[in-house]
């Protein structure tokens, strides 16, 4: 409750007026003309329709008249003609608004999809690591699309249903001013509903975000091919079925809850205006016998109530409560597109880039102590550091410290003098090449998956070739029986599936394939087999040469290549040096290499004689 009540006194606020300044003017730019367009038509449809009720007392004055002899049959036919002009041109720009809005909605739709996409990769990375604000952006998804409605509903509102109250109005005061009183008394206490169902609606979504982004992550549990195996051979379905489920009753239990409480507001404001209603039909029928009114003026007026009772009933039930319903989601959605991005100015980092840490301390959101905690050292240009350490020491970590992807709690990180607070992501990002361990299967063609590694050259065979070489595999595999034109996913057709070590190789070749001054692999090699691996690791030696190169592994069978090895453990930097030096320490690094030494001994020669390759 204690973390609930924090998160809503810092939520940022938003409100209506935010809302629509933020979102509205970006949807309009997105189709100006189809927003003119729809506009006008709604313009002259509130125009037509407000008019049928003058047309209407003429029309039923004249059947009066004709009753009486006072008038000829064509001259109420041409009333009636009229009338129905106007109804008819009325239905027909409805067709005409419903098809622009369509066009409108589905060009708005996609500008927005983009903006957000593009939104999200300039967010600050670390912000995905917060679970607050996972939510958050999980909640704006809904937002965008009730944005979207909002525009409609204000557009509606300014251009069609305020004039036509505005012109029916002016026709109920000549005739009978009570009857505007009388109407407006009937719909007032809705404003107050309103304030309640938006509220209402504020308190489902905060608490139906984090359940629904469970519910998203146990469905793909449940339908990702790469879940298959594990889930149905283990039984792990029946678990993940369960806890969907669970979650969908527990969402479904909130929509109801929510209901119940609207439909009951919505019942005693429906009472209100039943009863007013009443009041305004007797008043009607009492003015027409006393002669305060025409036959025709009490036609045309009980029509138009019944127009104006809609249009009201319209209003405040359906628009205000779309808006109170709709603004939870769409204030969340302004927060999304208010989220901090990365910054930084631009700099050119040069080729040879030369590493400073001091006193590093790093703290994830929402989580007690340091991930790092007081780690400086230097690193040369060209050299070769290996980041080693047990899992959950930090060495992951560190490296997205590094590489600017995060930004220290406390301390400071420097690329040749450059503080990486101060100097932007994509300055940094220009000069790294990586494979973290978490490296991605993009279902695309071999060609393109490696092309994506540096989008600023061209990619010719002769690169792309080199590239896998240096990962172990060539484009005339047996399992890429296109080349480098074989569709990497079975999701396509032609496409091949590939083991966790071919799409491992393939994740190399793109770190490789990037022409870059630092090059990171963290972690990459654990589907693979440790004599590949130490054939890896070999060509890695020989390509980076050149560079500054990390190598980021738990596994100490390769690490010898490296020209210092840095141990981490519980967030800090105990030891440094050459593995000659560690091992002579007798400390945390020869711990953890005896401890492994039964998995690689057998490996040991050929080891030895891939590095001596890569060396000569």
């Amino acid at each position: 409750m204690k973390k609930d009540k924090k998160q809503k006194s810092t939520k940022e606020k938003v409100g209506l007026f935010k809302c629509i300044r933020v979102t509205v003017p970006f949807i309009i730019k997105s189709a100006p003309w189809l927003f003119v367009i729809s506009c006008l038509v709604l313009l002259c449809q509130a125009f037509l329709e407000s008019l049928q009720i003058y047309v209407l007392e003429d029309m039923f004055n004249g059947i009066t008249e004709l009753a009486n002899g006072n008038t000829t049959v064509i001259a109420v036919m041409l009333a009636i003609l009229l009338w129905a002009g106007l109804y008819m041109a009325s239905v027909g720009l409805l067709y005409v608004t419903n098809y622009v809005d369509e066009k409108f909605g589905y060009t708005s739709a996609n500008a927005q999809l983009i903006q957000c996409c593009e939104k999200m990769a300039r967010l600050e990375p670390i912000i995905f690591e917060n679970t607050d604000k996972l939510d958050d952006i999980e909640k704006a998804t809904n937002g965008r699309d009730r944005s979207r409605d909002l525009l409609n509903i204000i557009k509606s509102l300014v251009l069609f249903t305020l004039p036509y109250l505005v012109i029916v109005s002016i026709y109920l005061i000549k005739r009978e001013p009570l009857l505007v009183v009388a109407m407006v008394l009937i719909f007032a206490p809705t404003m107050v509903q309103q304030w309640a169902i938006k509220k209402l609606y504020t308190e489902k979504e905060d608490k139906q975000a984090p359940l629904r982004r469970k519910q998203g992550y146990y469905a793909e549990c449940i339908t990702d091919p790469k879940y298959y195996k594990e889930t149905r051979l283990l039984g792990g379905y029946r678990f993940f079925i369960k806890n969907f489920r669970d979650l969908l009753t527990s969402l479904i239990k909130l929509d109801l809850k929510t209901g119940i409480k609207k439909e009951l507001l919505f019942f005693c404001t429906t009472f209100i205006s039943l009863t007013g209603r009443l009041v305004v039909y007797y008043m009607l029928f009492r003015f027409l016998m006393n002669g305060r009114i025409s036959v025709g003026e009490f036609a045309a007026v009980f029509s138009s109530l019944g127009v104006l009772e809609s249009q009201l009933h319209n209003l405040f039930y359906n628009t205000f409560s779309s808006v109170s319903e709709g603004l939870p989601y769409i204030e969340n959605y302004v927060r999304f597109l208010n989220f901090p991005e990365m910054s930084g100015k631009e700099v050119d980092l040069g080729e040879n880039i030369e590493i400073r840490l001091k006193d590093v301390k790093f703290a994830y959101p929402n989580q007690t102590g340091n991930a790092l905690d007081g780690v400086s050292f230097d690193i040369k240009p060209k050299e070769t550091v290996a980041i080693v350490g047990e899992n959950g020491s930090g060495k992951s970590t560190l490296i997205k410290l590094i590489t600017g992807y995060y930004k220290p709690s406390e301390g400071e990180v420097k690329l040749n003098g450059n503080d990486t607070r101060d100097t932007s992501f994509p300055s940094v990002a220009k000069r790294l090449s990586a494979v973290f361990q978490r490296y991605p299967h993009y279902a695309m063609t071999l060609r393109e998956n490696l092309a994506i590694g540096d989008i600023s050259k061209e990619p010719t065979d002769e690169a792309l070739r080199k590239a896998c070489a240096m990962s172990g595999f060539s484009p005339e595999e047996k399992w890429l029986p296109n080349g480098f034109d074989t569709m990497l996913s079975r999701e396509f057709d032609d496409g091949v599936g590939l083991s966790g070590g071919q799409i491992q190789r393939i994740a190399i070749a793109r770190a490789f394939y990037r022409n870059s001054s630092i090059i990171i692999l963290d972690e990459p090699t654990a589907a693979i087999d440790p004599i590949e691996e130490a054939r890896i690791y070999g060509r890695f030696a020989e390509l980076s040469k050149d560079r500054t190169s990390f190598i980021v592994t738990h596994r100490l069978a390769s690490v010898k290549i490296a020209d210092r090895i840095i141990m981490m453990k519980e967030g800090k930097a105990v030891e440094m040096g050459t593995h000659d030096e560690l091992m002579a320490l007798d400390g945390e690094y020869k711990r953890m290499y005896d401890s492994q030494r039964q998995w690689y001994e057998s490996n040991e020669n050929a080891s030895t004689d891939i590095e001596a390759e890569a060396v000569n």
